[in-house]
């Protein structure tokens, strides 16, 4: 089962983040209340694609355009490779 949940400032992913998932993943977290700071958190993941990718951009936009900070917390070792690959770690990832 794919979701997001949110705990204080915490939101936790789970389940697998694909493309037939992402939507889902997207709409879900539309309900939920950014803090400032926010900590997008992935230890309940089991499998990520690009697509994944799409979400935290689309997460990183709402948290900017509301003047609040989102970060990434236990990211798995394949989503930061495909970050790397795209180019987007520097963006996303924390120092």
């Amino acid at each position: 089962m794919v979701g997001i949940t949110q705990e204080a400032n915490r939101w936790q992913l789970s389940g697998d983040l694909i493309i037939e998932n992402i939507n889902q993943v997207l709409d879900a977290s539309k309900a939920l209340t950014l803090s400032n700071p926010t900590q997008l958190d992935f230890t309940a993941v089991t499998d990520a694609d690009t697509s994944a990718i799409s979400l935290v951009l689309e997460l990183k936009r709402r948290a900017s355009a509301e003047n609040m900070e989102l970060s990434l917390t236990n990211v798995p070792a394949n989503l930061v490779s495909l970050m790397q690959l795209y180019g987007v770690d520097d963006f996303v990832l924390p120092n």
